[in-house]
Formats: structure tokens, C-alpha cells, sequence
């Protein structure tokens, strides 16, 4: 049995490492830190296939990280700014919607990681909708 389909709205969801600037004694020490991803997909959709009445997602389907990452204390900045963004990378090899892999629950997703972007992120859906290969 295939995976439930994902959609608009449905979430990435991953733990991102991001260095952030940590405040020791007159120095400044860049430090990687973990920071929760919680994205909805919202972005790269294919608007002519409807799943549960909402687009389709696919293998580039984008996601927006809500709320935007905070510099985790005792971290005070980050060394680069995060993107907050996540791209489903990888789909169904058998199932193509709008000419594009089909994005399915548990499928990997690259988020914004420090210092390059990293496939720690999986889709997470639900629905009636299955999709397998």
C-alpha cells in the first residue's frame, strides 16, 4: 500500500542545525545549535490536480517555516540568516502529477541548514488519498 498524498498546507517538518553567534566572557563563539522546522507546504504546488480539495504537492513543492527560526539560547544571532524555507526532494518513482514525482507522507524534504541546506526533513500528510512507488 502506497503513502498518503501531500497537499497544500500539509507540513515538513525537521530539526535544523544553525550556528549561531554565543556570547563567552568578551568573545564571541559561533556555535551550531538545533532549531525545530515547521513548515506548511505552500509554494511549487500543481493547482490543475486537487487532493482533498487542495493542490497537489510535488517533488520541488516549497514549504515555509512558521514561526521563522529564533537564534536558540544562549545564542544571541545567527552567523548567516536562515532561509526558513524546505524543498521536497525526493517522491514517487512511479506516480508523476504535473509531469513531476508525487510527494507522499514520509518523503524527504531539504531544509534550511548551516552552513548548506540539509535533506533532514520529511513530509508529513494525511488524508485518503494514497500514492504508492
Amino acid at each position: 500500500m502506497g503513502q498518503p498524498a501531500a497537499k497544500a498546507n500539509d507540513q515538513i517538518m525537521a530539526t535544523d542545525t544553525h550556528i549561531v553567534i554565543v556570547p563567552a566572557g568578551p568573545a564571541q563563539v559561533p556555535t551550531p545549535l538545533p532549531h525545530p522546522f515547521t513548515g506548511q507546504i505552500d509554494g511549487g504546488l500543481v493547482s490543475s490536480v486537487k487532493i482533498g480539495g487542495q493542490p497537489a504537492a510535488v517533488v520541488g513543492s516549497k514549504a515555509t517555516n512558521t514561526p521563522s527560526h529564533i537564534a536558540t539560547p544562549p545564542g544571541v544571532s545567527f552567523q548567516s540568516p536562515p532561509s526558513n524555507s524546505g524543498t521536497i526532494q525526493m517522491g514517487s518513482a512511479t506516480v508523476k502529477i504535473g509531469g513531476k514525482s508525487a510527494a507522499r507522507n514520509g518523503d524527504t524534504a531539504n531544509t534550511c541548514n548551516d552552513p548548506a541546506d540539509s535533506p533532514v526533513g520529511t513530509v508529513i500528510a494525511a488524508g485518503t488519498v494514497f500514492i504508492g512507488g
